[in-house]
């Protein structure tokens, strides 16, 4: 499962500078008037081409909240620059890190274990730790909205001795929403229906 997760993290890397270079050729006519716009345009392009409904279960677990840190077993959620109602996605266990990292086990290595590795070890171990990720600019897409049954967010994902952030999406469906059905109470009775990783910001 680490080598799986090891080669997720790669092909991810690989891809998402793939794809923008690729996105930036077929660009060449379409021009924008700022970043927002561009990214706004890149998330339609996703969910067109790469969305898939898929339904996840809720964290089973206990989840304890410590200020920032949204902590899952042995794993944890920072999360930072993000509305306070958006929070419960968290706190209720509906997206949690698992759904990023599969069911892996964290090893966490100490100072000591730390201090015998070479500078490449331990940039690679860095890059492959699953303890612990922030979580930054959670926000609701709402021109992605197909119903009042079905919200869309994105957000920047940052990973432990990785520099630039990775911008991912996720969709929570609620059968019983309406239009009249206020964020807290969909949230509520929301589930998972989707999560993408997107691109690595550069």
């Amino acid at each position: 499962m680490k080598r799986h997760f090891i080669i997720t993290i790669l092909t991810l890397t690989f891809f998402s500078v793939d794809a923008q270079t690729t996105d930036n050729k077929n660009q060449t006519k379409r021009e924008f008037k700022n970043q927002g716009e561009q990214e706004d345009y890149q998330a339609r392009q996703l969910f067109k081409k790469e969305y898939s409904k898929t339904h996840f279960d809720k964290f089973k677990g206990d989840i304890v909240i410590n200020g920032d840190n949204f902590i899952f077993g042995d794993k944890t959620f920072v999360i930072t620059n993000t509305p306070k109602e958006l929070t419960p996605i968290f706190s209720s266990g509906i997206f949690y890190p698992n759904i990023i990292t599969g069911d892996t086990k964290s090893v966490v290595k100490s100072q000591a274990e730390l201090d015998t590795l070479s500078t490449v070890q331990k940039v690679f171990y860095n890059m492959t730790r699953t303890d612990s990720f922030t979580i930054s600019g959670f926000e609701e897409l709402k021109f992605l909205a197909k119903s009042n049954t079905q919200k869309r967010f994105r957000f920047w994902l940052f990973r432990k001795g990785v520099a630039n952030p990775t911008v991912c999406f996720i969709e929570l469906t609620n059968d019983k929403a309406n239009g009249n059905t206020d964020l807290t109470t969909f949230i509520n009775g929301a589930a998972l229906t989707y999560f993408k990783n997107g691109w690595v910001v550069i």
